[in-house]
């Protein structure tokens, strides 16, 4: 961002600290009805994948578990052989909706073929990622390569080799340390993925394979990363501390993107998010509820929070008692009002409005949620962007406090060694 634009944006931010402030509500605004539980015991359900064309859904879990369900009818059921034990960690369907990828612990990567409802080991991915542990998998927008995520900050791409039909498996330079939770691509061709971590912040991956780091990201415990419409040029990231990110991107320049952060006021933590409709979220709490989420909402339209089930009725009686030890891991929607989520146990559920129609709630009854901007992390965000001396500064303030916990490593080693020879 250059300097003649600078003044400008902070003074358009430092005016929303003046704006009035929505008052906090607490409602609960759909109704849960009770589908089915797959199976009397708790499975350990991890993530759940909707087919591009909004078919089948694709769910995975501890223990090698996988399970088809039909969207529309989730009732019917492939039940699905991964010819694997290890837990299944995240699945990610490919853009033609064909195949999908599921990564899991021990180096474990699968494909699914919807063809045949079989599922068979990534050729090459034993040797390349034995005894490493996968938490996340994306595809990027054209399809044309994956990208694997882990504990420790481990960040790889892969793909097919056309002619050989072997795997292709590389590790991105620029990864940090922390353990990453999610990555998600933004559908549009050539666009970026994105990705969450424990500490570390959030990052973009462009088209070259370049990590970009958002700056001010970093003092945030990501749960989750989105970029939910084709559309919308943002990707929208929860932090277990009630902190929504959003970050606008520029489809042409990953270095040029902007990230901005908001602290709602609601019960519980965020753990996760789903796709309401292509204007909005539902982002999911843990105890079990929902919060709705508008991408373009609010007077600055970086998004709005409205309530949607709330964390308080859980436990009182009927589906919420029954849904009131449990977490919900993932959920589809079936109209822009309706849909259906699922939880870590195998229960499914649907929410719908219980009379009048939700969007005409939102203009009148439900009051939004209190949302605070975090105008000093924009601010300097801004800052940071435009000034060389100052990321200077920070990536080798970075660079030293690694060396030092690399130093600190070797002479606890180098101790451990001493003693064993004076035994």
């Amino acid at each position: 961002m250059g300097d003649r634009s600078r003044p400008l944006s902070v003074a358009a931010v430092l005016l929303l600290m003046l704006l009035p402030t929505p008052v906090l509500a607490h409602n609960t605004v759909v109704e849960l009805k009770h589908i089915r539980i797959i199976e009397l015991r708790d499975i350990g359900v991890e993530e759940s994948a909707l087919s591009p064309d909004g078919i089948d859904v694709l769910l995975v879990g501890l223990e090698g578990w996988a399970h088809l369900l039909d969207a529309a009818d989730p009732n019917a059921e492939v039940e699905l052989n991964s010819n694997d034990e290890d837990d299944l960690r995240d699945v990610d369907w490919h853009p033609r909706g064909n195949t999908a990828l599921i990564v899991g612990d021990s180096g474990t990567m699968l494909r699914y073929a919807r063809e045949d409802h079989s599922i068979t080991h990534v050729s090459g991915s034993a040797g390349a990622l034995y005894g490493q542990d996968l938490s996340a998998v994306s595809w990027d927008g054209p399809g044309n390569w994956a990208y694997l995520g882990g504990p420790g900050g481990l960040l790889m791409r892969y793909r097919e080799n056309g002619t050989t039909g072997e795997g292709e498996f590389h590790v991105l330079e620029g990864s940090r340390s922390s353990d990453i939770t999610a990555i998600d691509c933004h559908a549009v061709m050539h666009s970026h993925c994105a990705v969450s971590t424990r500490s570390d912040g959030l990052a973009l991956i462009d088209v070259n394979h370049t990590v970009h780091w958002l700056p001010t990201s970093g003092a945030t415990d990501w749960a989750d990363v989105i970029c939910p419409s084709a559309g919308i040029d943002r990707c929208v990231a929860v932090g277990r501390d009630q902190t929504v990110g959003v970050v606008l991107l520029d489809v042409n320049d990953a270095g040029n993107n902007q990230f901005h952060s908001k602290r709602v006021e609601t019960e519980g933590q965020f753990t996760g998010m789903q796709v309401r409709d292509e204007g909005s979220l539902l982002l999911t709490t843990a105890p079990l509820g929902y919060v709705d989420w508008l991408l373009e909402g609010g007077s600055d339209q970086l998004g709005q929070a409205y309530p949607w089930i709330d964390n308080d009725h859980v436990g009182e009686e009927g589906v919420l008692l029954l849904l009131s030890n449990q977490r919900i891991i993932g959920g589809w929607s079936d109209a822009s009002e309706t849909g259906y989520g699922i939880t870590s146990y195998g229960t499914v559920f649907h929410y719908a409005p219980p009379s009048d129609s939700l969007s005409d709630k939102l203009g009148s009854a439900i009051a939004p949620l209190l949302v605070i901007i975090a105008v000093p992390g924009v601010v300097l965000g801004l800052i940071y962007m435009s000034s060389p001396k100052l990321q200077k500064w920070y990536m080798g303030r970075r660079k030293a406090k690694h060396q030092a916990k690399v130093d600190a490593a070797k002479a606890a080693d180098k101790e451990r060694a001493g003693r064993k020879k004076r035994r």
